[in-house]
């Protein structure tokens, strides 16, 4: 008796297992891409993931499922619809067919009809080809959005891969300058009971000190809202924390105004996009311009007729079927000036986008000039700065300064060091946006 309790025990211990590996795989696929603990992420890898995982291109991906469905849809007029249908009528019977019955009475007979039957559109002057350009341009369309949507995704990566690098160098800048402060308060307790020095010293390092390390906790917390941004920016789910590498390093581009404007005419799939969208819209017009064109199709049934379930007999149908629009009520005119309406709005905002585009090259262009320029000033500043530190540093250690001449050196060295560091960050994200711009999705 005790076999099939165990046995019961068994099977619930695996399928609770089961079920908690189904809830762990989704963190498992996330990882699964994920270096070995002690290699750092390079910014290639966390593009890599943020183009898996991001929904927003899941979202894109499923529109473009849904618009080459819609064009295996218009295919579907190239080919017979066929149907089987059962009817029951219940009627008069003063007309028989070929012949006229003899008289007019009011019997009324059941008829039944049982059979398949066949449709086939044969010349619907450019009717279904219309709507098959329509739909396939719609799926291009919907393609550059996707692209579009990569872009984006790639650029938000990349500021936020970017911006962890920042923060950590600022990290450093805060740890050395609490260093430094606490040099310089043992140095004045030392003053102070050595009778060198006043008190006042003692408590302005004491000051110093806690305003260090008050930056030092402010550097830290924008390091993770740095990381929850980046993570974020990956469309990943779970709070991973790993190292990424350190590639802040400049390396000079070399490319002019002119050749970032050319390829983002010829590059950005948002132009792409409404070019595949102003040639539906021109299929778009010509579809509405065939309903004023007659229709021809022909069509085929094979039924069993006749007055009882039980007695039917077959009869075979085959003909053809011509329809001439004479009047819809303007309904035709309309759509045409709609669909041409529709085309010259398109066309503006082609031009409204070439203006924003030329727009977003320039300001990211300017942006890396001005950022490239900086960091060759602010590298000086930061060795002028350093000199200025270790001055005033070496005239407090032999009595000869002041501690509002360090102080100042102090804050001098760390304002030159973050501006740098900011400098280096602007520079990599215009390399970026310039990228962007340009239509370069990587």
């Amino acid at each position: 008796m005790r076999h099939p309790r165990k046995k019961e025990k068994f099977y619930q211990w695996l399928g609770g297992l089961f079920i908690l590996f189904l809830w762990a795989c989704p963190a498992l696929a996330q990882q699964e891409e994920l270096p070995p603990r002690g290699k750092p992420l390079t910014l290639e890898q966390c593009t890599a993931m943020a183009l898996k995982y991001h929904p927003s291109l899941r979202a894109n991906q499923a529109t473009i499922e849904a618009s080459k469905a819609r064009v295996e849809q218009a295919l579907s007029a190239y080919y017979p619809q066929v149907d089987l249908s059962g009817n029951y009528t219940n009627g008069t019977s003063n007309y028989s067919g070929i012949t006229r019955s003899g008289s007019n009475n009011w019997t009324f007979y059941n008829f039944y009809s049982v059979g398949p039957s066949l449709t086939q559109n044969i010349y619907d002057f450019g009717r279904r080809a219309n709507n098959v350009t329509i739909n396939r341009e719609n799926v291009k369309a919907s393609e550059e959005d996707l692209t579009t949507a990569k872009q984006l995704v790639v650029l938000n990566v990349k500021q936020a891969y970017f911006g962890v690098l920042q923060t950590l160098r600022l990290i450093q800048v805060a740890e050395d300058l609490v260093k430094q402060d606490k040099q310089r308060l043992e140095q004045a307790q030392g003053f102070y009971q050595a009778g060198t020095r006043p008190k006042i010293d003692v408590t302005k390092a004491e000051v110093d000190l806690a305003n260090a390390e008050l930056n030092l906790i402010r550097a830290k917390n924008n390091y993770q809202l740095a990381r929850v941004t980046l993570n974020n920016a990956m469309g990943l789910r779970e709070s991973l924390s790993f190292a990424i590498e350190d590639s802040m390093d400049i390396k000079p581009v070399q490319v002019t105004l002119d050749e970032i404007l050319n390829l983002s005419y010829a590059q950005r799939p948002e132009l792409l996009q409404l070019k595949a969208r102003q040639r539906s819209l021109e299929a778009t017009v010509k579809l509405a311009q065939s309903s004023y064109y007659p229709t021809l199709s022909g069509n085929a049934s094979y039924l069993y007729r006749g007055n009882q379930v039980e007695n039917l007999y077959w009869d075979l149908f085959v003909g053809a079927t011509l329809n001439i629009p004479l009047f819809s009520g303007f309904s035709s005119p309309n759509q045409v000036a709609e669909a041409r309406a529709n085309l010259r709005n398109l066309q503006a905002q082609e031009e409204n986008l070439k203006l924003n585009i030329r727009l977003e090259a320039e300001q990211a262009f300017l942006g890396l000039k001005e950022a490239d320029e900086r960091i060759r000033v602010t590298e000086k500043a930061v060795g002028h700065a350093q000199e200025n530190f270790e001055l005033a540093n070496g005239r407090y250690q032999v009595g000869v300064g002041f501690p509002l001449e360090v102080t100042d050196a102090e804050v001098l060295l760390a304002n030159a060091r973050a501006n740098y560091i900011q400098a280096l960050y602007d520079y990599k994200v215009s390399e970026a946006r310039i990228e962007k711009a340009m239509g370069i999705n990587r």
